[in-house]
């Protein structure tokens, strides 16, 4: 067995066996790929000590990071014990099939390791007319525009993570009965009531929709043309044989790349046709295209805050919170595991009615 096995293996258990979503999976398995290049490959998993686990989470709390502070945040800490943590007790289970690999004294070296304490922390919100600025700033006469505004009015309206929106396809959508359907983290799905300024601003842009996916249709087309004396680059054309033909090796390295060009077209095409938010070219919208979107119409309106596409499902529970919504409720919309987690709205609702407090008080 070597490290890639292990990261392989790890991989396939936390996909299969606990259903966690792709960017989690790769989350995990970049930490432990990180805890691979601290100890070398002389060392594999089964052979590292507590002593050796201690190192490296001392060493990743003192690494310099890009923005020039050092170490990584307790939250980030958090993260990488839990990765830890994962992948041996994955190995724990996995016993009978590394047995050749165990060494006879082998204990699980995480097990003694104490999760980093993490302070509470109040994520930024925008308030109501902030939310209301964001939307009326798109230029409407754009596709794009039109496009950019109902992704704001689902991220808000739905509490929708950017995961999860990305994710949207055509046939989630139940606007008649006034619901979508949304998979979340753990693949588990989930109904969200839609509003009807949500559903408008979706029913504008889906002819926009339908026009980028005709004009991406003639670009597939020209994507998946080969042209039939055209080899990769790679490929170095070899004498006639004496009747006519080029080579075996080259028709083969020519139909390969046939071959993984209809592929890539088969996939953009499933990709795409149900895909609710489409980028101009047809494609499926990424994750860092929206944030960057918001970030930028942030900048437009004047918002000073630190805002994400995280930051408008912070808001949108944030104020059901503040106008009387059960706390169940809320939990039941964004899909979350543990009533803890929604309770951070309470407080963060509390932060505002002690400002409107001091903001009126007759002594002020």
């Amino acid at each position: 067995m070597t490290w890639k096995d292990f990261i392989k293996d790890f991989g396939a258990h936390l996909r299969l066996e606990r259903s966690l979503s792709e960017n989690t999976i790769a989350g995990y398995c970049s930490d432990i790929v990180t805890l691979w290049n601290f100890v070398g490959d002389g060392v594999l998993p089964t052979d590292i000590t507590p002593e050796q686990i201690q190192q490296f989470l001392k060493s990743e709390t003192e690494r310099p990071l890009k923005n020039g502070e050092k170490g990584i945040t307790k939250r980030s800490q958090a993260r990488l014990v839990s990765s830890l943590r994962a992948f041996y007790k994955f190995v724990d289970l996995a016993k009978q099939e590394y047995k050749a690999a165990l060494p006879a004294d082998y204990h699980n070296p995480v097990h003694a390791i104490e999760t980093p304490k993490i302070t509470r922390h109040l994520p930024d919100v925008l308030s109501q007319e902030e939310v209301e600025q964001l939307l009326a700033s798109f230029d409407l006469s754009t596709p794009e525009g039109v496009r950019n505004r109902a992704i704001i009015e689902m991220l808000y309206g739905c509490g929708l993570r950017v995961s999860e929106l990305v994710e949207l396809t055509l046939s989630d959508l139940f606007f008649d009965e006034g619901y979508i359907r949304v998979v979340g983290k753990g693949n588990k799905q989930r109904l969200i009531p839609v509003g009807e300024y949500a559903i408008f601003a979706v029913k504008e842009y889906l002819p926009h929709r339908l026009e980028a996916l005709s004009s991406a249709q003639p670009q597939r087309g020209r994507r998946a043309t080969v042209k039939k004396n055209t080899l990769p680059a790679n490929v170095t054309p070899q004498k006639s044989n004496g009747s006519g033909t080029i080579a075996a090796t080259s028709l083969v390295s020519e139909s390969a790349l046939v071959a993984r060009k209809s592929r890539e077209i088969a996939r953009f095409a499933k990709e795409s046709d149900n895909t609710l938010f489409l980028n101009r070219r047809g494609g499926r919208l990424s994750r860092v295209m929206i944030f960057t979107m918001i970030k930028k119409q942030a900048e437009i309106v004047g918002i000073k805050k630190n805002i994400s596409p995280h930051t408008l499902r912070h808001s949108f529970a944030t104020h059901l919170v503040e106008n009387g919504a059960d706390l169940r409720t809320v939990q039941q919309m964004l899909g979350h595991e543990s009533i803890l987690t929604t309770e951070i709205y309470t407080h963060i609702s509390a932060q505002q009615w002690m400002r409107d407090i001091l903001e009126h008080h007759p002594q002020k």
